[in-house]
């Protein structure tokens, strides 16, 4: 018996009460507060919105775009490494398995996101709120493994590590609102409800809680996470080629200085805040 079904089995046997007491939180409230500041990263876009002319939103979004960009070759990178990893005689048919399920992942998250697009435009719907739903469901999908990152950590002993995980996927998932404001800045004019802001921060930021909370019950799987990842990358790409395009909409083309300046100066934000995690697994 595995150590997860061990767990399992032991929740079941023990009264909830008693199990409610004794259950370790830590790690989901860590959790919680790396993930919280996903939606002070879609407010603080929102608010720019509000004070800003039509070509500076579009750098915004570019510089939205250019986060995105930098996280669908973060997970992208994560899911190839896994299956690269693979790649010997010994795991042979490890291989062509994670290959098939990787692949199979990619194309199915494309067509499935394009036919649900198809049918926003059919029902007449926000197509923006779409795009941005997407990119807050690929976000919360990308941040479970973080959760996997903190309960690493504080299963070591590690607290200050898991501290030091936690304040640094903080700052970077603030940065993950930007990318999830991206396509809301589409229409100047059109009006963003908090419950949506709040409900999309949701659904990317929150994943971080659950995901410490498997990792910590001992349930883990590369196969698993690769296709996470998977998922994840297609999910951020689709979203981000809207977000683009609306953004070289209003900067004038490919051509546009400003364009190619936000794109650059997104990436450079996404990485300087990854940097904080990798500094502190490091330490």
């Amino acid at each position: 018996m595995g150590k997860g079904t061990s767990i399992l089995a032991g929740i079941v046997a023990t009264p909830l009460t008693a199990y409610a007491a004794s259950f370790d939180y830590t790690p989901l409230a860590y959790g919680f507060v790396a993930g919280i500041t996903v939606l002070f990263g879609i407010l603080f876009m929102l608010w720019a919105r509000s004070k800003l002319s039509g070509s500076a939103v579009g750098l915004l979004q570019a510089v939205a775009g250019g986060v995105l960009a930098y996280l669908a070759l973060e997970t992208g990178h994560a899911a190839a490494e896994y299956v690269e990893e693979l790649a010997k005689p010994e795991t042979l048919g490890q291989f062509l398995v994670a290959s098939f399920v990787t692949t199979a992942a990619l194309a199915l998250t494309y067509m499935a996101l394009a036919k649900a697009e198809r049918a926003v435009h059919a029902a007449r719907g926000s197509t923006s709120l779409t795009v941005a739903l997407i990119v807050a469901l690929a976000f919360g999908v990308h941040n479970v493994a973080e959760g996997f990152a903190i309960a690493a950590a504080l299963l070591e002993g590690a607290v200050a590590l898991a501290v030091l995980f936690t304040v640094g996927f903080a700052v970077h998932n603030f940065t993950e609102g930007f990318g999830i404001a991206g396509p809301l800045l589409a229409d100047k004019r059109a009006a963003v409800p908090l419950t949506q802001a709040v409900g999309l921060s949701l659904l990317a930021g929150l994943p971080v809680i659950p995901g410490a909370a498997i990792y910590y019950a001992g349930i883990e799987s590369g196969l698993f996470l690769a296709t996470l990842n998977t998922v994840a990358t297609a999910s951020i790409v689709y979203a981000m080629l809207h977000v683009n395009l609306n953004a070289l909409a209003k900067l004038g083309g490919v051509a546009s200085a400003k364009f190619w300046l936000g794109i650059t100066l997104g990436v450079v934000i996404a990485f300087s805040t990854e940097s904080l995690i990798i500094f502190a697994a490091a330490h």
